[in-house]
C-alpha cells in the first residue's frame, strides 16, 4: 500500500494559544467549539470559536477566577446548549454561553479539583433524566441532576478507612432505557470501577496497573458494547462489555506500545493490526460519532492516532499526525 492509498489525517486549521488548554468541546449542531483552561496568572478561561471560511474566529472570551479543568454539553438540551464545567476549586458550574456573566447552576461539589466531567440525557443521546457526573482529586465520584440544587443524586466514595484515590476520568454508558444507566470511573492507581446507578451498587472493578487517563464507551445510548481505557506508559485497553463472567469480569485485549518508528513498516506490511506508540501516556480517546468503530487517541508527545476497532475487540491499523502538535489546537 503506497503512502497515497493509506488513510490520511490532515490538519484543517491550526492555531497557537497563550494559555494552557485542558479541554475542548464542539458546541452541538454548529460550527463552533469551546476551549477551557487557565492563564499563567492563575485565572480560568473559556473561549468560543467558530470556523469561518477556513479559519477560526474568536467569538467570545470568558475569564473566571478559578482555572477550568473540564467541560461537557452532554446534559444540555439542543435548544439551550448549556456548558457544564468543573474547576480547580471543586465547583460545578453550568453556563449559558450567550450570557456567561453568572452561571445558571452552581454548586461546590468537591473539596478539591474536579478532574473530569461527563453528561447524559441531553442532546437527544441516552434515555432518562439529564445528569452530570464529576470525578475529583478528593476520591469521590458524584452524579448531579441540574434540576436539583446543592445535593448530588448519587455519591460514590471510599468507605471509611480506605485510601482516597485521585479520580482522573469518568464516563456514562448503558443508557438505553429509562431505568438503566452506569458510570465508569478510572483512578490514578489503575483502578477501573463500574457503578450501576439503577441498583446503586458497584457492578465490576479491575486494575490495569497504570493510572487511567481516559474511559470511553463506543456509544452511551445502547446496551454496553465496548469500553476503551487508555493509561500511563502508553497502554491501550479494549473491554468487551456484552458478557460479564461472574468471577473474571469482562474480556479485554491490551497492548504495550513501542516507538512508532520501530514497527510502522512491519505493521503496514503484515496487516496484523499492530501499531506503535512513543513511550508516553495515552492521554485521551474519543469515539467518532458517525462511525463507532473509529476512535482518535492523543498522547503526551503530541501525535494524534486514528484507530479502527475490529468486531473481536482488537485494534487495527492506526494512522498518526506529525509529532510537533504539543501546545496547538486542532480541529
Amino acid at each position: 500500500m503506497s503512502a497515497f492509498e493509506k488513510p490520511q489525517i490532515i490538519a484543517h486549521i491550526q492555531k497557537g494559544l497563550n494559555y494552557t488548554v485542558f479541554d475542548c468541546k464542539w458546541v452541538p449542531c454548529s460550527a463552533k467549539f469551546v476551549t477551557m483552561g487557565n492563564f499563567a496568572r492563575g485565572t480560568g478561561v473559556i473561549q468560543l470559536y467558530e470556523i469561518q471560511h477556513g479559519d477560526l474566529k474568536l467569538l467570545r472570551e470568558i475569564e473566571k477566577t478559578k482555572p477550568i479543568k473540564c467541560g461537557t454539553f452532554g446534559a444540555a438540551s439542543l435548544q439551550q446548549r448549556y456548558l457544564a464545567t468543573g474547576d480547580f476549586g471543586g465547583n460545578l458550574h453550568i453556563w449559558n454561553l450567550e450570557a456567561p456573566e453568572m452561571p445558571v447552576y452552581t454548586v461546590n461539589g468537591h473539596k478539591e479539583i474536579i478532574n473530569t466531567i461527563d453528561g447524559i440525557g441531553g442532546l437527544g443521546v441516552g434515555e432518562g433524566a439529564p445528569e452530570i457526573v464529576t470525578g475529583s482529586r478528593d476520591g469521590t465520584v458524584k452524579v448531579w441532576d441540574p434540576r436539583q440544587k446543592d445535593d448530588p443524586v448519587a455519591n460514590m466514595e471510599p468507605v471509611k478507612g480506605e485510601n482516597k484515590r485521585d479520580c482522573w476520568t469518568v464516563a456514562f454508558g448503558n443508557a438505553y432505557n429509562q431505568e438503566e444507566r452506569v458510570v465508569c470511573a478510572g483512578y490514578d492507581n489503575g483502578d477501573i470501577k463500574l457503578f450501576d446507578l439503577r441498583k446503586m451498587s458497584l457492578r465490576w472493578e479491575t486494575n490495569i496497573k497504570n493510572g487511567v487517563c481516559s474511559l470511553e464507551f463506543d456509544r452511551k445510548d445502547i446496551s454496553m458494547n465496548k469500553l476503551v481505557a487508555t493509561s500511563l506508559e502508553g497502554k491501550f485497553h479494549v473491554f468487551d462489555m456484552r458478557t460479564q463472567h461472574p468471577t473474571k469480569g469482562f474480556a479485554s485485549v491490551s497492548e504495550k506500545r513501542v516507538p512508532y518508528s520501530e514497527v510502522k513498516e512491519r505493521s503496514r506490511g503484515s496487516g496484523d493490526g499492530s501499531c506503535g506508540f512513543h513511550q508516553s501516556s495515552a492521554e485521551c480517546y474519543a469515539v467518532y460519532p458517525a462511525h463507532f468503530k473509529l476512535g482518535l487517541e492523543s498522547g503526551q508527545k503530541g501525535p494524534l492516532r486514528l484507530y479502527f476497532i475490529r468486531p473481536d475487540g482488537e485494534s487495527a491499523d492506526c494512522y498518526q499526525t506529525p509529532d510537533n502538535l504539543t501546545g496547538s489546537l486542532w480541529t
